[in-house]
């Protein structure tokens, strides 16, 4: 009898072992088919994916793959943080870190979103995109060129890539590039000057002396430059943020209007023609 109790208990024991083994073993292999996930904020904000909450920065954990909506909300009532949101695409057996520095709008906060995507090859691809568009890029301490950028065959292994702009403020940001995989780097410049200094006023070559009073106002229709986060307005040679800088003007000055397209105004300044962002100027007619 206490020999069958016996007998009893150890196939009790090990069904309750296997049942515990393919448990483990069925969670394992559904835990590999999800995507990672790692989300930090200064300050402290609640993560939301498509309108779901997850939790609080810092947070971290494994998603089902798919595209989402990544919210973050600042906790905090005692800094008047702006929240931000984008999309993410997660891929399975992929980490996909986001970092956000949020400011008390969306023009003074920075951040980046990191994510990786498998090649068909072993190539190592570093791809940088940045907000603003056409910001310098240095890599490791040496010049790559301007964003939007793909680094095609990079060294394997960790590099520093360094983001600067005119009037915003620059960006270290290490990364990891992994052979057979594309990392991409998205990232935001926030507004101010890397130099500590007043952005310049005094007029350059190339640049028309201010019109400030309506006595001296250009022919209509002309545009009046409004303020700008920076205290000037950077002049393209084409209507796009990645066209050449042909010249800078700043808040009050008039100029006189020669075209417009696609949210964008054309001006004419002492001995060139430009383009500037409608966003920061006031059309009169």
């Amino acid at each position: 009898m206490q020999k069958k109790i016996i007998l009893i208990v150890i196939v009790l024991a090990l069904g309750v072992g296997l049942f515990f083994g393919v448990r483990h073993l069925l969670s394992t292999q559904k835990q590999q088919g999800k995507a990672g996930l790692q989300v930090k904020s200064d300050p402290v904000a609640s993560v939301f994916l498509d309108s779901r909450f997850l939790g609080r920065t810092p947070y971290e954990d494994r998603i089902e793959p798919g595209e989402y909506t990544l919210k973050l909300i600042p906790e905090s009532t005692a800094t008047a943080a702006a929240s931000w949101q984008g999309k993410v695409t997660l891929q399975a057996n992929i980490l996909t870190f986001v970092n956000r520095e949020l400011g008390t709008s969306d023009l003074n906060s920075s951040g980046e979103v990191i994510s990786l995507e498998r090649l068909t090859g072993k190539d190592t691809e570093v791809s940088i995109v940045t907000t603003p568009d056409g910001a310098e890029v240095k890599i490791d301490g040496q010049d790559k060129g301007t964003a939007p950028l793909l680094l095609r065959n990079i060294e394997p292994g960790e590099h520093e890539i360094i983001i600067t702009s005119p009037g915003f403020l620059s960006k270290s940001v290490k990364v990891k590039a992994t052979t057979g995989f594309k990392l991409t780097a998205s990232i935001q410049l926030g507004v101010g000057s890397s130099e500590g200094t007043l952005p310049e006023t005094t007029p350059k070559p190339g640049e028309e002396k201010p019109q400030t009073s309506e006595t001296n106002a250009p022919e209509k229709p002309y545009v009046v430059i409004l303020d700008t986060p920076t205290g000037w307005l950077r002049v393209r040679s084409e209507p796009s943020t990645t066209a050449s800088e042909a010249g800078k003007v700043n808040p009050k000055e008039k100029y006189h209007l020669l075209d417009e397209k696609s949210g964008w105004y054309k001006i004419k300044l002492e001995d060139i023609e430009g383009w500037i962002s409608g966003r920061y100027a006031e059309k009169v007619e």
